[in-house]
């Protein structure tokens, strides 16, 4: 059957037939249909449509794009031409607005396929032409803006939702949304994701921080300072666009504001240039290059007909956490954490202390290891300062029942102050209650008892936790994404700790946001520290895929290591908080511990101790006290030896680090 016989039965003519064959012109959907049911009906292919097979098939991709200057778009182009370069095929990219010369080039050049960088009615009216005329097109767009499957999309409520949700995990209770235009892309979906996030950790939605560029811009000096005195205020902005961006920058700088000292900024637009800012820019968005490579692999599929084009692929927004944010570290009664430097005493304040002859006693969770020695020497160096006699320092084994005993002890002595760390904030309150009664100041170490609140202690100090998880979370991290590793184990302590609790969050916020290529596998708790060697083997032993294993600290973690030379996995690597002896040998050595985030506990113990004193003057403190922890690698072991525990680092731990490498 010859072109003239297929446009007689279809009862079109026979240019119609040609444009339908050869897609050089826009053919209705029903003429479309009726040519192709009868080139379907007869046997055998029609000559004219053998002679042109050949000439139908094309090396040319057409890009069409609205905006072909903005960065995020030519990334986009860029990763589709990298990936059509591998099947050798090209990409010839035209504006949008060129409509006529669009139409001249499908008509003249017959390509494979069509990539739609667009948004709005017209695009889709596009892609719907396209669709007639029979040439492939993939449309790259916002979810809730394309209609049908088949295509690339992505949702900026995904976006902006976990932008808000690494602010509140990192402590920002009060978080602005702020835009430039309300009108600009997907404001909608980005509002959404803003106020759902903080719907899902309980915090209710304040119209009052969804902030117009103009209006922000409308607060004077004097406002400024009186937001930023205000103990409920905001701590961080999530900017909506581009220019909201650029605009939180120029009224941070105008107003002296430091980021993110004072106001920690994430933005939902992934600047080119946004590493080299100062300081650089937290970012949630997409990924431009992934784009373009999923749009021609979609193409690609729907060119071939493979049926893998049938289901829109969906783009996940990825997280780059830069110095822009801040962790803001909070107590157990939700108060953000401060510095130990507002302790501070003067020397006339010190010797007012000396003539009251004041006592206190030291009532630890546990002792006998560097953390308690050295928090037990802070505490007695500053009170030695000030005369305060020390009448006993306790160890509860991490045995709630025995630290009741102990207290019963205590109190006969009648100490003016009492220094503790709970072993159970549950099992021993009514015993803290009873010290408390007696008029006995309570400064507490990590934790606070259940049912006490902001009035019946003096302050509670320890590490900042969530920059403890952090750091420890980075250095399992970025060690297994070194080495080409993935899976990992968390250990952690599975009793009602505060302070343990929250560390351990932070770690597994660290590795799933920051890392998202890792997976953890497990997560296995222990209620106690004897238990710890059973969870790590238990662990193990049901996920021997492990690679990388987080310990809630180092006492718990040398019983993991046991674990793992019982079970020959010693090349399973291993982050723990705290620094001692054992740990650092071991990390010094090439073991299975290739880093460590330390609490200073010197330091904590000279804090504690202010704090005590403060309260003897009957000074007002912070309620939280929390103090940055340490880093420590191979590389800096011996200095961090030296700065945490106050003293030399021992021979064996030189003689290990120059004999051995740790990858």
């Amino acid at each position: 059957m010859n072109i003239k016989e297929i446009a007689d039965k279809a009862g079109v003519s026979i240019a119609t037939v040609s444009h339908v064959v050869n897609k050089t012109r826009y053919v209705s959907a029903e003429l479309t249909e009726r040519v192709l049911k009868v080139i379907e009906e007869t046997d055998g292919k029609p000559g004219f449509l053998l002679r042109n097979k050949k000439s139908l098939k094309s090396v040319n991709i057409l890009c069409l794009a609205d905006n072909i200057t903005d960065y995020f778009c030519v990334d986009v182009i860029k990763g589709l031409r990298d990936r059509a370069r591998l099947d050798e095929m090209r990409v010839v990219v035209l504006h949008s607005d060129n409509i006529g010369l669009i139409h001249e080039y499908i008509r003249l050049e017959k390509p494979a396929g069509v990539v739609f960088l667009m948004g709005g009615a017209r695009s889709e009216s596009e892609f719907d032409k396209m669709k007639e005329i029979g040439i492939p097109a993939v449309f790259v767009g916002q979810a809730d803006s394309v209609t049908e499957n088949g295509n690339i999309v992505f949702d900026a409520f995904e976006c902006a939702f976990k932008a808000v949700h690494h602010l509140l995990k990192s402590g920002h209770d009060r978080v602005a949304f702020v835009y430039q235009d309300k009108d600009g892309p997907w404001f909608d979906r980005k509002l959404l994701g803003y106020r759902e996030a903080l719907n899902e950790q309980g915090i209710p939605f304040d119209p009052s921080l969804v902030v117009a560029m103009e209006d922000l811009f409308a607060y004077g000096k004097h406002e400024v300072e009186d937001i930023l005195a205000d103990t409920n205020r905001t701590t961080a902005i999530l900017c909506a666009d581009e220019a909201a961006t650029t605009g939180c920058l120029k009224f941070m700088g105008s107003h002296n504001l430091k980021c993110p000292e004072d106001l920690s900024l994430v933005s939902l637009h992934d600047f080119q240039w946004g590493d080299l800012l100062s300081p650089p820019i937290t970012t949630v968005s997409y990924d431009p290059a992934e784009i373009g490579r999923k749009s021609f692999e979609k193409l690609i599929a729907k060119i071939k007909r493979l049926g893998e084009d049938s289901e829109n692929t969906v783009v996940e927004s990825k997280i780059k956490v830069r110095s822009s944010t801040q962790t803001i570290a909070k107590g157990p009664l939700g108060e953000k954490a401060e510095s130990p430097e507002l302790l501070h005493l003067q020397a006339s304040e010190m010797e007012s202390i000396k003539t009251g002859e004041y006592t206190a006693a030291i009532s630890f969770h546990y002792s006998g290891t560097a953390w308690a020695r050295l928090h037990e020497k802070g505490i007695k160096d500053v009170f030695a300062e000030m005369g305060i006699k020390v009448l006993v320092v306790t160890d509860a084994h991490f045995d709630p029942e025995l630290q009741n005993k102990q207290h019963e002890s205590i109190l006969s002595m009648k100490p003016d102050i009492l220094i503790s760390v709970p072993v159970d904030g549950v099992m021993t309150a009514a015993s803290y209650r009873t010290l408390l009664n007696a008029g006995i100041k309570l400064v507490l170490i990590n934790n606070v008892p259940e049912g006490f609140e902001r009035g019946d202690y003096v302050t509670c100090v320890s590490v900042n936790e969530r920059e403890n998880g952090q750091i420890a979370g980075r250095l399992l991290g970025e060690y297994l994404k070194r080495y080409d590793k993935k899976k990992i184990g968390l250990l952690v302590h599975g009793a009602p700790f505060f302070a343990t609790r929250q560390r351990d969050q932070a770690v597994e916020q660290v590795l799933t946001e920051e890392f998202p290529d890792l997976e953890i596998v497990a997560v296995q708790s222990f209620q106690k520290e004897s238990r710890a060697f059973d969870a790590c083997y238990e662990m193990i032993k049901n996920h021997p895929e492990i690679e990388g294993l987080y310990v809630s600290w180092e006492g718990p973690a040398l019983s993991a290591l046991n674990a793992l030379r019982e079970l020959n996995r010693e090349e399973i690597r291993m982050v723990t908080a705290d620094l001692d002896s054992e740990v650092a040998l071991n990390l010094a050595a090439g073991g299975s511990v290739i880093g460590i985030s330390a609490q200073r506990p010197y330091d904590q113990g000279r804090a504690i101790a202010l704090a005590a004193a403060n309260a003897l003057l009957g000074r007002s403190t912070p309620s939280y006290i929390g103090v940055s922890p340490y880093r420590v690698t191979r590389d800096n072991l011996l200095i961090a030896w030296q700065e945490i525990l106050k003293e030399r680092a021992p021979a064996q731990l030189a003689s290990a680090l120059k004999g051995s490498r740790n990858p």
